[in-house]
């Protein structure tokens, strides 16, 4: 028990949660730089500038403990993040991701927990001792002294600086890159803006579909019979199919039909089933 005691001590020290904190807030940054297989000036301006910004605001209290409930909303996303690394392997927190968090059923909510209940584990012994470490923080008296924080917002100044510089490398370097899909938090929050508008457009759906046509035409005559079959494969994943050069036979039926057309750029309206079937059936 002795143990625990010095590191809780250890850690509620104003200094070394200053520090504490920082370094929890940029596991995605890190992560992300791995599992996007950044270029170096990508991944310096990731880690640099978020990194930066983070420091800088972490002395804007004299307790730590208030700056990391002021950054709970990154917090937040830190967590969701890394969990979504663990169940996807790559890429930042998606559009639909957070659409899903309001729109789900909790059939598939419970299913998708029990797949990811390593990683969920994983973010709750990070963050919710940091935030039970904040908590501690405000209610206590040690706070950090005037010459710690001054000397850290120097620090703050220089690494956004440098952040800024690798930012302006990775435009030159990499002309597709972009800050608002390259650059975390910023591609996420980014997303949370467009999941905003997604969720307006459908709310409104009679007008901001008003006028839409898919231009389709009936190239028979009307005496002629038509026949549609549609067949709806709804948890196969197209990334797993022959027909689309997966390595192994998945299609092997499909891929000798002379007659078969295979659409390459096609997406999913959602990634849920009680979303995208409904959706499949209708206009």
């Amino acid at each position: 028990m002795k143990i625990f005691k010095d590191i809780y001590r250890w850690c509620l020290q104003p200094c070394h949660l200053f520090f504490l904190t920082i370094i929890t807030l940029m596991l995605p940054n890190v992560a992300l730089c791995i599992t996007e297989r950044m270029p170096l000036m990508a991944a310096l301006a990731n880690i640099l500038l978020p990194g930066g910004i983070y420091w800088l605001l972490m002395t804007l209290a004299k307790k730590p403990g208030k700056a990391i409930w002021w950054l709970f909303f990154f917090v937040f996303l830190a967590a969701f993040q890394l969990v979504l690394l663990y169940l996807f392997g790559r890429s930042i927190i998606a559009v639909d991701m957070f659409l899903n968090l309001i729109t789900t059923n909790p059939g598939e909510a419970m299913e998708l927990l029990d797949n990811i209940a390593p990683a969920v584990v994983g973010v709750f012994v990070i963050y919710l001792p940091l935030l039970a470490l904040g908590v501690m923080s405000v209610c206590g008296k040690k706070e950090l002294d005037k010459s710690f924080i001054r000397k850290q917002r120097s620090v703050g100044y220089a690494i956004i600086a440098l952040g800024l510089v690798s930012l302006a490398g990775s435009y030159v370097s990499d002309k597709a890159y972009r800050a608002e899909l390259d650059l975390y938090p910023a591609n996420v929050l980014y997303n949370i803006v467009l999941a905003g508008e997604r969720t307006y457009q459908t709310a409104h759906y009679t007008e901001t579909s008003k006028g839409f046509t898919f231009h389709a035409r009936q190239t028979l005559s009307e005496s002629e019979k038509e026949v549609y079959v549609m067949i709806i494969g709804e948890t196969a994943r197209a990334c797993e199919f022959q027909l689309y050069g997966y390595n192994r036979l998945t299609t092997p039926l499909l891929s000798k039909e002379d007659n078969l057309v295979a659409f390459t750029n096609v997406l999913s309206q959602s990634n849920t089933t009680h979303k995208s079937v409904p959706m499949l059936m209708s206009a």
